[in-house]
């Protein structure tokens, strides 16, 4: 009876350690697929990112060109910046400023983050593009 358990407890031993290379190497190809799909997102993220920046950096320009329109012509019609007017191209100026540096401040902090981050960022330089639109308008009067 004692050579029968033997035989047993051998033979499964011996499956056991046949068995164990195989789960290794089905976890370490899972590993690594892991691996590839982290990656792949971290490119895709890094790519959105720099999308993202280049397009917002495009509307700063944009802004700083307006806002430099606003004090060239109303140098040229008054001979001097009107007060009123270069205190609002003054905040302009400004809040366009704080833009560039937001921008150039980002740190990937996760999904979450992004998104609030592109959502805030979206928003700010849309009123900022209004109140430029505005300010325009107003400057005509």
């Amino acid at each position: 009876m004692n050579i029968l358990k033997t035989s047993i407890l051998i033979l499964l031993l011996a499956i056991l350690l046949a068995w164990t290379p195989g789960c290794k190497k089905n976890n370490d190809k899972a590993l690594a697929e892991a691996q590839m799909i982290e990656d792949a997102n971290k490119a895709a993220a890094e790519m959105e990112w720099q999308a993202f920046k280049a397009e917002q950096e495009t509307k700063i320009a944009a802004n700083d060109l307006i806002i430099a329109d606003y004090k060239t012509r109303m140098t040229n019609s008054k001979g001097k910046l009107m007060a009123a007017y270069d205190k609002k191209v003054e905040e302009l100026e400004l809040k366009n400023q704080e833009m560039k540096t937001k921008l150039a401040g980002y740190t990937h902090e996760g999904k979450e983050a992004w998104e609030m981050f592109k959502t805030e960022f979206n928003r700010d330089i849309s009123e900022l593009g209004e109140a430029l639109k505005g300010f325009g308008v107003d400057s005509k009067k």
